[in-house]
């Protein structure tokens, strides 16, 4: 079973069918950890808007009146998914830009589920700016959802995680081996590797190297990230993938039928942005993407 704590799980809420699907994956994941669910709507521009609230006066009241009955119909729902071992669920509207707003909250969750497309997101084309804005900034892990569209899969199992061979692999895998045993289901921890990360002095003999042997070293470093897994979690069935190719699309074909694919997400600088492996990964998903997040590297 997942950890209990008294830090909430966060769903935002637009009203968009996505964060809908957002909410009650939410509300699940909170009666698994016996945690607090909290729904935000945040809302931002039209009343913010000098102009237009000039000419509509009444517009930011109604737009909070909107936002409040929805969430508390939305609430009333939801309690009868989280049940009565797991805390409140309590909903709150929030003023200001979405992305600032839910990275400030997520210094107090435990997990932030959202959507990958808002309200006038286009099925199928890209990742939604307040999904990327807080996955990028976010304290916490975050469970963004995918186009709910694009794939169709009659019986998804397993969870996915993608295991770098680096310090942060136990932090990922912390979190993967928690919702795969939640679950009831199986682990498949993915190390996907390229030409590109070898050193070039055994690159430039070309089709002399030993790729037997360097696929070898890329399957010990995997089940040297699981050791301590294995013994922690005996029960879990886990199963070790290694492939040749690049990141995101790896983790991709390795997910396509998983319930979850959990990566983690290191900032490249002291200005957090995606990496290309994670941006890849939130616009393709078929499945939803837990994105971890682990210290920045040092620079220099």
């Amino acid at each position: 079973m997942i950890q209990t704590s008294t830090r909430p799980v966060i769903a935002g809420i637009d009203g968009s069918p996505d964060s809908l699907r957002a909410a009650h994956l939410a509300a699940e994941e909170a009666r698994r950890r016996q945690a607090p669910l909290r729904l935000v709507h945040v809302l931002s521009s039209p009343f913010r808007d000098v102009v237009t609230v000039a000419r509509q006066p009444d517009l930011p009241t109604a737009l909070r009146g909107g936002a409040a009955d929805a969430l508390h119909s939305l609430a009333a729902e939801l309690s009868a998914v989280t049940g009565d071992g797991a805390g409140e669920v309590t909903w709150w509207v929030a003023e200001g830009g979405p992305v600032n707003v839910l990275r400030d909250m997520s210094a107090e969750a435990q997990l932030l589920v959202l959507g990958s497309r808002g309200v006038g997101g286009v099925a199928g084309l890209t990742l939604g700016s307040t999904a990327s804005g807080v996955v990028a900034h976010s304290s916490c892990p975050v469970v963004v959802l995918p186009d709910d569209l694009s794939v169709t899969v009659s019986d998804r199992r397993s969870v996915v995680v993608g295991v770098e061979g680096s310090r942060g692999d136990d932090v990922v895998l912390a979190f993967a081996v928690e919702e795969a045993a939640a679950l009831s289901t199986d682990l498949v921890a993915v190390h996907v590797w390229r030409e590109s990360g070898l050193d070039p002095a055994y690159l430039s003999v070309g089709p002399l190297l030993d790729w037997e042997g360097v696929r070898d070293d890329e399957q010990r470093v995997l089940a040297e990230a699981l050791a301590g897994w294995r013994e922690k979690q005996p029960d879990l069935h886990v199963r070790e993938v290694v492939l040749r190719d690049k990141t995101a699309r790896g983790l991709l074909a390795a997910a396509l039928t998983a319930q979850l694919l959990v990566v983690g997400h290191r900032p490249r600088s002291k200005v957090a942005t995606l990496t290309s492996t994670i941006h890849g990964v939130l616009h393709r998903s078929a499945c939803p993407v837990a994105v971890v997040p682990l210290a920045a590297q040092r620079e220099g």
